[in-house]
Parts: structure tokens; sequence; C-alpha cells
């Protein structure tokens, strides 16, 4: 049996070295290079997503990214290696701050061995997350939903809602407003 666990252990550590050479391979690649690699590494890889460096993804072929997706810097996304039907998925249209965390994997408290366990976490249509915050294994963020900056999500946002803090909590619904905004910088 301890042999078993030994193997497990090795080969945990050979995979998580091998993608951290990977990873910082791809650090100093230019963007096109950086959305080839993505293509092969995650499950589902959209058009015209802006991932930024210093990014990181645990189990990629857990994560599914929609079309037009911004990644800032800094974000962590944990999936589950050992839960087959879990997994990490962002819809379309969607932009994370800098340092957001989305932890679709833990380990249940319930037992002293604390065994992994992990629930899907699913990133509605034109969300925005704002930096910092943390999302947490099973919540679903509705479409057109924004968290404030630095909050953590425990439960499930409905739609076009804007929820903040710790844990998160709905303080209002969004209004959209019909006509597209246009950009009037120079």
């Amino acid at each position: 049996m301890k042999r078993i666990g030994n193997l497990k252990m090795f080969i945990f550590s050979t995979y998580s070295f091998i993608f951290n050479l990977i990873f910082l391979f791809m650090e100093i690649c230019p963007q096109f290079v950086r959305n080839i690699f993505f293509k092969i590494l995650f499950k589902k890889y959209g058009k015209r997503n802006n991932l930024d460096y210093k990014t990181y993804f645990r189990y990629p072929k857990k994560i599914i990214i929609g079309d037009d997706v911004t990644i800032n810097r800094g974000c962590n996304f944990y999936a589950s290696f050992f839960e087959k039907d879990a997994y990490i998925i962002l819809g379309n249209r969607i932009a994370l701050g800098p340092e957001v965390s989305i932890f679709g994997a833990g380990h249940d408290h319930n037992y002293l061995n604390l065994p992994d366990n992990a629930k899907t976490v699913k990133i509605g249509d034109y969300v925005w997350i704002g930096g910092k915050s943390i999302i947490l294994q099973g919540v679903e963020i509705g479409e057109g939903a924004v968290i404030g900056a630095g909050s953590v999500v425990t439960k499930d946002i409905p739609p076009y809602s804007i929820a903040v803090g710790n844990p998160a909590k709905v303080i209002k619904k969004r209004e959209i407003q019909t006509k597209m905004a246009i950009n009037t910088d120079k």
C-alpha cells in the first residue's frame, strides 16, 4: 500500500514539474504562441481571448473557456484531477480582474485525512469579476452578474446581479443600457 502511495506521489511530482516548465516557457512567449498552447492544453479554448501573463491553471484539461474572455494578470484556476465531472467553465465575454482565484477543488473537512472533493464552477456570459475575488467550488455565477473586488463567492449569484463582500451578497440588480457605450478616449 505504501508503495502505491509513493508511486502516486512520484507521478504527481513529475507531472507538476513538467507542467511548471511548460508554463515557465509560455511566460516568455508572445500572445499568439501562448494561444496555440492554450488551444492544446484546455478542454475548450474559444476565440479572441486575452490571458495575461503570470496566470496559473491547475489541470487545464478540466477548464473550458468561451470566446472574448479577458483574464488579467495573476489569476489562479484550481480544477480537480480526481473528480471526473467537475470543471471550471467560463462563458463568453467575461472579464476577470487581477488576482482572481477560482477553486473548483478542495477537501472534505468531515474526515481527518481531508479527502479531495470538487464541484463544477460555472461563470455565465457577460460576467465581470473584480480583482482579488475568490470563487469557491460548486458556485454558479449567472449571466451578466458583477462581482465586486475582493469578494468571496460561496453561493450562486443570480443573473444580472451585483454582489460584494465576504461572503458575497447581492446588493442590487444590474440595470443594462439598451444602447452600447462608445469609447470617447482620444
